[in-house]
């Protein structure tokens, strides 16, 4: 009675069976085993054995793994990857964050910023809008973005805050007088920004920021 089931299930493929079992299977195996050779050889040749981890082999070992690409601001590095839908949230949070600092230029209202800044973000802000109420003016801004990258570097004053974006564009700064309303200044400026953002309470706020600007036009 067992003998005749065991029978009936058959008995297993050996190993090569299910590799020669036809011609199209055979040479996809022989290419991929060929690319692998040729991998290590070129590696090892090359005194770079220790690369093959970083090493691009479609189904056997892709790289960068689903999910990462390379981080922008360390190219040398192909150990150094990102998420790329953390990268996307940090990128998302900080346009948002941007808009209401925008909004609290425009208004005067320094009050916004907590909604979108901590740290020196944070303060540095309230300070340029403090002066901007005692100059009696409002700032505003139409901003056009050339580029925009987000990776991990670290922040040159607080190295644990990691995240940061850059935006390079351009902008017309309008000037506006808070009691008569006439503009007093508009100029363009090109604009080359790095902003580090930190995670609070689900949302990346701005904590720190390099602003590098050239006026085009005054």
């Amino acid at each position: 009675m067992i003998e005749g089931r065991a029978r009936e299930r058959g008995s297993p493929k050996g190993v090569g069976e299910v590799v020669l079992g036809s011609w199209p299977r055979t040479i996809a195996v022989i290419l991929i085993l060929l690319a692998v050779a040729g991998a290590l050889a070129g590696l090892s040749l090359s005194g770079r054995l220790g690369d093959l981890r970083y090493v691009n082999i479609p189904l056997i070992h892709p790289y960068p793994p689903q999910g990462y690409v390379q981080n922008p601001f360390n190219p040398g590095d192909r150990g150094d990857l990102i998420n790329v839908s953390e990268a996307a949230k940090v990128q998302s949070d900080l346009a948002a964050d941007g808009q209401i600092e925008l909004r609290a230029f425009q208004t005067g209202d320094a009050s916004l910023l907590a909604q979108s800044d901590t740290g020196n973000s944070l303060s540095k802000l309230q300070a340029v809008i403090a002066q901007n109420k005692a100059s009696g003016i409002s700032e505003s801004f139409e901003n056009h973005l050339t580029s925009v990258r987000a990776g991990r570097l670290p922040d040159p004053n607080d190295s644990s805050i990691t995240w940061c974006v850059e935006e390079v564009g351009t902008s017309t700064v309008t000037l506006t007088s808070t009691s008569t309303g006439a503009i007093v200044r508009q100029y363009s400026i090109k604009f080359d920004d790095k902003f580090w953002l930190v995670a609070v309470s689900g949302h990346y706020l701005i904590a720190d920021a390099l602003v590098q600007s050239q006026r085009v036009s005054s």
